[in-house]
């Protein structure tokens, strides 16, 4: 199998607030979000066309 395609800091944090994610929000919040949202998660979620 090939190794996932490694995501930057910056196409991370894009994703990221595409899902409402932003430096303003409270920290649990955007823990959260950033929880759900791992690599592997945004990988597959852009494979499937979000």
């Amino acid at each position: 199998m090939s190794e996932p395609r490694r995501i930057t800091p910056e196409h991370r944090e894009d994703f990221w607030r595409r899902c409402g994610w932003s430096p303003e929000l409270p920290e649990a919040e955007r823990r959260h979000i950033e929880e759900v949202w791992d690599d592997e998660s945004i990988d597959l979620a852009e494979l499937f066309g979000w």
